[in-house]
């Protein structure tokens, strides 16, 4: 499988141009991230997979982190919505099996994802350097905490509307 920074010719010409730039930003790890942006093939981001939003947040990706909480609350309501109604036209394995595929694209684009989160940050000038500790509670929060609190409401919600 191709890279998908060198696919693009955007991306491309934006690695090229900006490397320096993207050195500072990655800070920890950075000539081992530059590799693999560099590199002719994708690799996959073993701790994406297994620790996504943590991982995430520690890299400083929250909007990521927000973005791929809201999808986990997302199939979290649709598995509520599959318990008390029981209509549904996606069963309970599907939305189990959607959930992990999410994880498995996380491990698998997590590194074109983080290329794409530095180039986002760069371009606007953000000053978010290096990775952060504290973030990895905020990969927590958004990631992990926020989609099961959204989903714990509406199980909630859902079982007072169908009380008897």
């Amino acid at each position: 499988m191709s890279n998908y920074i060198k696919s693009n010719q955007k991306d491309k010409e934006f690695l090229e141009n900006n490397e320096e730039d993207i050195l500072k930003c990655i800070d920890k790890k950075g000539e081992y991230y530059l590799n693999i942006f560099k590199g002719s093939k994708n690799k996959t981001n073993f701790c994406a997979l297994f620790l996504g939003p943590l991982w995430m947040g520690y890299r400083q990706m929250y909007f990521e982190t927000f973005i791929v909480g809201c999808c986990v609350a997302l199939l979290g309501f649709l598995a509520m919505i599959y318990e008390f109604v029981s209509v549904t036209v996606i069963s309970n394995s599907v939305i189990r099996s959607l959930n992990y595929a999410l994880m498995g694209l996380m491990g698998f684009f997590g590194n074109y994802i983080y290329f794409l989160s530095l180039k986002r940050r760069i371009n606007n000038g953000d000053k978010k350097i290096g990775v952060s500790k504290i973030g990895i509670l905020y990969g927590f929060l958004l990631g992990v905490l926020m989609p099961m609190a959204i989903t714990g409401a509406v199980g909630v919600i859902l079982m007072l509307l169908l009380i008897d």
